[in-house]
């Protein structure tokens, strides 16, 4: 299927700028990086926007476009038309987005469309190259084992012309980098370019308007994923002094001068379009990736970046197309980054590639003629809960409750009127339902299905794990005991499961695993499992410490979701004592393993030689702390 497609693109590239496709429109799809809706001086924001809001003005607004809480997911929708938990990203960021997905970069290709991309990827690795390997060894010259895994870059999923980095977060004057560490992500195609100079977002712009000039006489795909206004807060001089003199709070000041920076470079596209006279014959699509982050302004909606509430996920968005008349207006129904790529194709008139199964929907038809979307609803899950969204709703679901906004009514969603609607409730979780088994999702604030319960298996060795609690601990203390690491990804649609017991004689309850990030150090690891998280197949939260079903001396399976955690890895892996009651606690744990969608397991402890080797050391309420592997038959 995608040798097909890539064999049609070069058959019909020569024949770009000899009439081909002539009629068809130009597409500049322009993504923000951490825009809220609130931070746009259309929609009541403090920070003037001119040539932004001009566009609202002059294209249809799309006031129920929806995205995800953080970046990668939001681009891996528009790229794909495909949930980002079906092409291994998502809810967090990071991931490699496969080369056996079809993009939108592809199927503009194969109709004879130049495509280009300048900004921010992020759905993917810097690639291997060598110059990158030797950038990337001299950069962590201090760790010479630090191995590199490197991305298939961004040519091979369809893009012509590529100016990118990789990353998230990254530097914008210097390094162009995440938090300053590595080498400096930023390429031309395949070219490593780390002797570039210059504000990011300058260098995106100015590519952009090179390739717009190059490409005025045949049709394109230009995507422009800007990292304004993304952290680190960083402004040029020149940009800082636009800001009012009103405003005295430094980060206040920097953040509106990013916004500043952002709409002084839309404007630079968008008048370029008009000097080339592509004006009238390019579809221009201006949205952001999520929600803001607590330096701007989402209101008037609740939350923000990493929240499922509508500040999080409901995007300033607009379409201007003057030939196809997508102008001056409003439309309101239910759409998103999902479906961008079945629209835009529509739009363009162009034939669909072979894909897997989108979800996404073509929108033009309801979007021309100001008709009923056909999008049912969107689907999202993130750390304690999974949230969906329809035409007229928004409905959460935690562990222990619902929460249903009227959306319509309530769009700041400061009403939860679930008991009031039990059959709202009721359709609505049925329709999350459908969402999250047909992708097969672990959610890891629910019970896992019964489908991949298991029955505990102990054989060989099983890691043995005791400690005394003194009478000086109190409930509110704990002690975490690593045993295991495990560097391997792991995904929205993998469990992790374990065999466990608690020996004759010892405290059956207040101890629970948790896989953790950090450091082998009780001050410096961070568990993964909280409150409304780590949810077994039996519906017990593991942090209040349940005991095995069977108590002392019987062996339980326990298997609980890791759809919070993915993609990424969850290195570190202890069990962690409560203080709660005083004695000697002796417990065992065999067949911890990461268990995937097709059935598959990979093993992170199956015996003595997968325990980590760390000395583990007593604190004054948690003594005589020892950790082996023994025999089974050794196990009391």
């Amino acid at each position: 299927m995608r040798l097909s497609i890539r064999l049609l693109a070069l058959l019909l590239f020569g024949m770009c700028g000899r009439g081909f496709a002539a009629d068809r429109p130009n597409v500049v799809y322009m993504l923000a990086d951490d825009l809220g809706w609130g931070d746009l001086g259309i929609n009541g924001g403090g920070i003037p926007t001119p040539r932004i809001d001009r566009l609202f003005k002059e294209g249809v607004r799309c006031d129920n476009f929806m995205g995800w809480c953080v970046c990668s997911p939001t681009r891996a929708m528009l790229l794909t038309g495909r949930h980002p938990f079906r092409v291994g990203t998502g809810p967090e960021t990071g991931g490699e987005l496969a080369k056996e997905e079809t993009t939108i970069a592809e199927a503009f290709k194969a109709h004879g469309y130049r495509t280009g991309i300048f900004g921010k990827w992020h759905n993917g690795n810097d690639p291997a190259t060598p110059e990158f390997r030797r950038a990337y060894a001299d950069a962590w010259k201090e760790r010479p084992n630090r191995d590199y895994q490197g991305g298939l870059g961004v040519n091979e999923h369809g893009f012509d012309e590529a100016w990118v980095y990789y990353g998230g977060g990254a530097d914008y004057l210097t390094r162009r980098n995440s938090g300053g560490r590595g080498p400096v992500s930023w390429w031309h195609n395949r070219e490593h370019r780390p002797q570039d100079a210059g504000y990011t977002e300058d260098l995106i712009t100015g590519h952009v308007l090179e390739f717009l000039r190059e490409n005025k006489a045949c049709p394109f795909f230009c995507y422009v994923p800007f990292h304004l206004v993304h952290a680190p807060l960083q402004a040029k001089d020149a940009d800082m002094e636009s800001v009012d003199a009103q405003v005295t709070d430094e980060t206040k000041r920097v953040y509106a001068a990013m916004v500043h920076a952002l709409d002084k470079n839309v404007a630079a596209i968008l008048d370029e379009l008009d000097k080339l006279g592509l004006r009238d014959n390019t579809i221009v699509v201006f949205t952001s990736d999520n929600g803001a982050t607590r330096d701007g302004s989402n209101l008037p909606f609740r939350g923000g970046k990493h929240s499922l509430f509508e500040g999080g996920t409901r995007l300033p968005t607009v379409i201007r197309w003057p030939n196809g008349k997508v102008v001056s207006g409003k439309w309101d129904g239910l759409c998103g980054a999902l479906d961008m790529f079945p629209t835009l194709m529509a739009m363009a008139g162009l034939e669909m590639p072979a894909t897997c199964p989108l979800d996404g929907r073509n929108i033009w038809p309801a979007l021309r003629d100001k008709g009923p979307s056909p999008v049912d609803s969107y689907y999202w899950s993130w750390h304690n809960e999974d949230a969906i969204r329809t035409a007229d709703w928004r409905m959460h679901r935690y562990t222990d409750r619902m929460e249903l906004y009227n959306v319509r009514t309530d769009s700041g969603e400061t009403t939860n009127v679930a008991d009031k609607n039990p059959e709202v409730v009721a359709s609505l979780e049925k329709k999350m339902n459908n969402w999250v088994e047909s992708m097969d999702v672990a959610l890891t604030h629910l019970p896992a299905p019964s489908k991949v319960d298991g029955k505990p298996s102990p054989e060989g060795e099983v890691l043995e794990i005791a400690l005394t609690v003194t009478d000086k601990a109190k409930p509110k203390d704990s002690f975490v005991v690593p045993f295991g690491r495990y560097e391997g990804h792991v995904y929205a649609t993998d469990y992790i499961e374990y065999d466990l017991a608690v020996a004759k004689g010892s405290p059956t309850k207040g101890f629970y695993y948790s896989p953790f990030k950090g450091n082998y150090n009780n001050k410096q690891v961070k568990l993964d499992f909280k409150r409304g998280e780590g949810i077994d197949q039996f519906g017990r939260e593991q942090v209040a410490g349940p005991e095995p079903k069977g108590g002392a001396g019987v062996w339980e399976h326990r298997v609980i979701g890791l759809s919070s955690y993915g993609p990424g890895i969850i290195p570190g892996h202890a069990i962690v004592f409560k203080g709660a009651k005083s004695g000697r606690w002796t417990l065992y744990l065999d067949n911890l393993r990461i268990r995937h969608a097709d059935g598959s397991t990979t093993s992170v402890w199956a015996n003595g030689k997968d325990s980590a080797r760390v000395k583990i050391q007593d604190s004054e309420l948690f003594t005589n702390v020892r950790v082996r592997s023994i025999p089974l038959s050794q196990a009391q």
